[in-house]
């Protein structure tokens, strides 16, 4: 490797940060665009671009302008990246461009589509992991409620389709409820899917594939929600999940099943997934990404595992490191989310930790910073943070982390 080999990292958020880090402590030279001029992971780039996540053709031409003054550089992209990103179309398309490893446009496409996964694994014969399910483009009218009525039945989930952190999703008790469902979906886009609600718990399922289509990484965590406001808050995870071995099994059979269905055979895959009270495992959500709510970049290294490093080493063409499935784990995590209830402009935050939990070892990272405005999250893209804790146990890593990120969240000083 040399020593101006570089790696173009797409997104440049706060969950994208560490991995231009780890990319640094493999000798790698981080390339990160973002559309946000003051974007995190900028701090740790060698070199940035002010380039939106979903600008495929402007990452095409990006790789092939930094391609064109390599001689003059001495920079070498070997490598196009992401984690916690619903870009994987752009990592595709540039990593292409380069002759980098990837998984084809067409399943970085097909993945990104909600609907065209549900097609796609009806297609082949997988329904039974499936909630019943409506994909539609029109406006609510009766024809619509009833055939939601006969075929998803009420309640139901409302979800655009290529949108992901319960951005534009609702949870529809009654048929009356439909109409206004949709008309916030169409503010996320032209296409809308109407889905059976599943009832049970909820997980998030990550893993690697390499060369050979064999599992380099496979993690599940158990994640929290809220349901009160109508719409799905996450209020965190605990990793690793604690599913008894027979359930842990099915959901693994199913990632597999799942993702050769939909030709990811190479690089990271990621599910939301239910088990009903039956046992039986259901797919809600997949994309070809490492995860976003802070898996892969937090409490999986505090466990001894790190599968951004396995990534970056996979997408740039380096000796991976033994698969991290193997490697012996050490405790539990917790991911919780600082959600202050209140509406106004942010004050100040907590200078240091409250009392109550200046004894735990966590990690916090705000998305809020003073003068912003915040009001109840609506969705999950406006946690206002994320409290990272470690313990031996399953119980106290959550505990940990949600009884230090619920004081933060009082502590919030807000103006009315």
């Amino acid at each position: 490797m040399s020593k101006r080999d570089a790696v173009l990292i797409i997104g440049g958020g706060l969950l994208q940060a560490p991995m231009a880090l780890e990319a640094q402590r493999l000798g790698l030279l981080p390339l990160v665009t973002d559309r946000n001029p003051h974007a995190p992971a900028f701090a740790h780039a060698y070199e940035h671009h002010i380039l939106s996540t979903s600008d495929v053709e402007g990452h095409v031409r990006l790789v092939e302008s930094l391609r064109q003054w390599e001689p003059t550089t001495g920079v070498h992209i070997i490598g196009v990246v992401t984690c916690g990103a619903d870009v994987a179309p752009t990592v595709a398309a540039a990593a292409h461009t380069a002759g980098t490893p990837r998984i084809p446009l067409e399943v970085a496409r097909m993945t990104h589509d909600k609907a065209a996964v549900r097609i796609a694994l009806d297609t082949a014969g997988l329904a039974r992991y499936q909630p019943r399910w409506l994909w539609r483009r029109e406006t609510c009218t009766r024809h619509l409620e009833a055939e939601v009525a006969e075929t998803c039945s009420y309640p139901c989930v409302v979800k655009p389709v290529e949108q992901r952190a319960s951005r534009g999703i609702s949870l529809v008790q009654e048929r009356q409820a439909l109409s206004g469902a949709i008309r916030k979906a169409f503010e996320y886009g032209a296409t809308y899917l109407i889905e059976e609600q599943l009832r049970g718990t909820e997980h998030s399922v990550e893993g690697i594939f390499d060369t050979d289509g064999a599992l380099l990484w496979l993690n599940i965590v158990d994640r929290f929600f809220d349901y009160s406001s109508g719409v799905p808050i996450e209020t965190g995870h605990v990793n690793p999940g604690s599913l008894v071995p027979r359930i842990g099994t099915a959901v693994d059979r199913m990632f597999g099943n799942v993702a050769h269905a939909l030709g990811v055979t190479w690089g990271p895959f990621k599910m939301d997934t239910l088990v009903t009270p039956e046992g039986h495992p259901k797919v809600l959500e997949c994309t070809a990404r490492l995860s976003g709510g802070w898996d892969c970049q937090g409490t999986s290294p505090m466990t001894a595992r790190n599968p951004m490093r396995a990534l970056l080493q996979l997408a740039c063409g380096l000796p991976v490191d033994a698969p991290l499935t193997w490697k012996p784990l050490q405790g539990y995590s917790a991911c919780a989310a600082i959600l202050p209830q209140v509406t106004g402009m942010v004050r100040a935050l907590p200078a240091r930790w409250p009392q109550m939990v200046m004894s735990y070892p966590q990690e916090v990272m705000w998305t809020i910073r003073p003068g912003d405005t915040i009001a109840p999250a609506t969705h999950n893209g406006e946690r206002a943070g994320f409290v990272l804790a470690h313990a031996q146990t399953y119980a106290d890593a959550w505990h940990r982390a949600k009884s230090a990120a619920d004081a933060l969240a009082d502590a919030v000083e807000v103006i009315p």
